[in-house]
């Protein structure tokens, strides 16, 4: 029987597809930020972001509506200019890629609710339009890949138990958030989900230094940051000894 030469520890951090919950309760002028740049931060190319967006039924429509408008102020172009807040996609291939996903979640059934094509004016460089998809179930295609691109998908549930549900059916676990006015509750949910990470109400504003960061399922291997990332870096020894005889 061969072996290899050496064993070596691997620290993987791998994929996303985090679900932000919005409670019936969300206050919707606080959650605009997170809900946004959950897909269009660095056009969506980005593992730990929140690209499926569930709402509570109650606030669906409101939401929708709040963020389609959101995007028309939402400038897209040179990365380099201040005033853009949205960049192009790394390379050709990843576009073509994001534009093919679009296509399958329309194929789907899901409706595009904003964008869903490239953006006028912008012939140099692989733009995509930020992307908003309604009327999608979860076990969709656009609900269950990483896309990658600057592609959000919407989802109303009824109760709570719908929500845990419907966040912890996936492949990963890297990242995910839930809004409410009840923190005690939202800290509940957060309890349930299965992913290394999840924000509620907004968080910190970002990673935490001190907090250990990493994947369940599909989404990677091991921590980064504080003590456990540390941790990965060690070997730890037990030393045993006799006391009193």
């Amino acid at each position: 029987m061969g072996r290899g030469q050496s064993l070596k520890k691997v620290v993987l951090e791998l994929g996303g597809k985090s679900a932000n919950i919005l409670l019936e309760d969300t206050d919707l002028d606080k959650v605009m930020q997170s809900v946004l740049g959950g897909f269009i931060t660095h056009a969506g190319q980005g593992c730990a972001l929140m690209t499926r967006i569930l709402v509570h039924e109650s606030l669906h429509d409101e939401l929708v509506g709040r963020v389609k408008m959101a995007l028309d102020y939402v400038p897209v172009g040179d990365p380099a200019d201040p005033n853009v807040v949205m960049g192009p996609l790394i390379r050709e291939a990843q576009r073509a890629r994001v534009e093919e996903l679009i296509r399958v979640g329309q194929q789907e059934g899901a409706q595009i609710a904003y964008g869903g094509g490239r953006p006028a004016g912008l012939d140099k460089g692989f733009f995509v339009e930020p992307t908003l998809f309604v009327g999608v179930d979860n076990g969709m295609k656009i609900a269950q890949s990483e896309i990658f691109g600057p592609v959000g998908v919407v989802t109303p549930f009824s109760d709570d138990a719908e929500a845990v549900r419907i966040a912890n059916d996936s492949p990963y676990g890297l990242s995910g958030g839930v809004w409410s006015a009840d923190p005690v509750r939202a800290h509940g949910i957060a309890r349930q989900l299965r992913t290394g990470m999840v924000v509620v109400n907004g968080g910190g504003g970002g990673l935490m230094p001190d907090g250990p960061f990493g994947g369940y399922k599909h989404s990677g291997i091991g921590r980064e940051f504080g003590a456990h990332g540390l941790s990965e870096y060690l070997q730890h020894k037990t030393i045993q000894w006799a006391a009193g005889r």
